[in-house]
């Protein structure tokens, strides 16, 4: 994960993937504070935002990166496969959930903590028909998500990328 300590040569690459990945979670805090009552109009939007922040993170470990990115892929392959929608909804969420705990480790932002439970509480909800409950969670989550996308807009863009040469292929 990025090192805000080290600050590196960012070529137009590196700034092009970090500001796609902070617009990611910015977009998904709008899309999570309208999923609750528009499931179906909103779950696209969020497939794709959820395959835009996958790609775009930047993590040195290759393990977590890949997991990260596997959900990312999933949920848009899911999602086009026309099957049961939820599920790939829920790989969306997941990756949101990953990527906080992500920001966390790496920003030490304690809030984001609660990310995945708001998160994975609304998937629930929205699964067993809990109707207020999911659109309340889906307010934490899109709160959440906008703090996480307010804390990244106010970081130098090279905080996300850290020391290059620690990346694993």
């Amino acid at each position: 994960m990025a090192d805000p300590h080290i600050k590196c040569e960012l070529d137009i690459l590196d700034k092009l993937t970090v500001i796609l990945y902070r617009s990611a979670f910015t977009l998904a805090a709008i899309i999570m504070a309208v999923i609750g009552t528009e499931t179906q109009a909103a779950t696209p939007f969020l497939v794709m935002v959820a395959l835009l922040a996958s790609t775009t993170v930047h993590i040195y470990d290759k393990r977590f990166r890949w997991l990260i990115q596997g959900a990312g892929l999933f949920s848009a392959i899911w999602f086009m496969s026309g099957l049961w929608q939820p599920l790939a909804l829920g790989a969306a969420l997941f990756v949101f959930s990953a990527l906080s705990i992500k920001e966390y480790f790496c920003f030490k932002v304690k809030i984001l903590l609660l990310t995945p439970v708001a998160l994975a509480g609304f998937w629930f909800c929205l699964v067993f028909n809990i109707a207020n409950a999911a659109i309340g969670l889906a307010i934490v989550g899109a709160a959440l998500l906008a703090y996480a996308a307010f804390s990244k807009w106010r970081m130098p863009l090279h905080f996300d990328i850290g020391d290059k040469s620690r990346y694993q292929v």
